[in-house]
């Protein structure tokens, strides 16, 4: 989805009733590109807004989004960030949160949810953003979003394509900046 002008982004946030938050990513201090992600506020609203605290300011413990690594790229299937404590999968930032709704599909590229432990209610602040249909993740990952543009969609393409040791980007891919584009009022 492209927009041929600002206002008629504002004029599409505002109808949807969804919030937007622009993700960049950067190797070797060099900018890749950055990703629109609309959430869905009005299925997933907890879960957003978790998300949103990530990118606007910081989780409990002062963790936040900007300046941690995508620290796993599964080719064909997604790609995997957000741990704000360690950098590698593994941190755990001492907080949990409850699973929402499986309502909505892992049926596109492009879909973010919160990655989890393997057992229900374990998400905390990993998520991960589906590069295929991911139809195995349905009823035990919460979906609450999707990146809408293209430059977004060619910039997974490039983080899918990069060079990894183990599922892991060789060199670095951090999260360079992070950005609340609209905010839905609460209903």
């Amino acid at each position: 989805m492209e927009f041929s002008s600002p206002e008629q982004f504002q004029e599409y946030a505002q109808g949807s009733g969804h919030s937007f938050v622009s993700i960049g990513l950067s190797q070797n201090n060099q900018e890749l590109g950055s990703m629109l992600i609309e959430l869905y506020t009005d299925v997933t609203p907890a879960t957003c807004e978790h998300f949103m605290k990530g990118c606007k300011s910081t989780f409990a413990g002062g963790y936040k989004y900007e300046s941690s690594p995508i620290h796993r790229v599964v080719k064909h299937g997604y790609i995997q960030g957000g741990d704000v404590v360690e950098g590698t999968g593994k941190g755990n930032p001492g907080f949990t949160i409850p699973d929402e709704t499986f309502q909505i599909k892992h049926d596109e590229m492009g879909m973010i949810g919160m990655a989890n432990n393997n057992e229900p209610h374990t998400a905390a602040t990993q998520f991960y953003i589906t590069l295929n249909p991911l139809s195995w993740l349905d009823g035990k990952r919460v979906v609450f979003g999707k990146v809408i543009d293209k430059n977004g969609m060619d910039l997974l393409r490039r983080v899918e394509s990069s060079n990894c040791n183990n599922e892991r980007p060789i060199p670095e891919i951090l999260i360079s900046k992070t950005d609340v584009i609209f905010e839905a009022l609460a209903s």
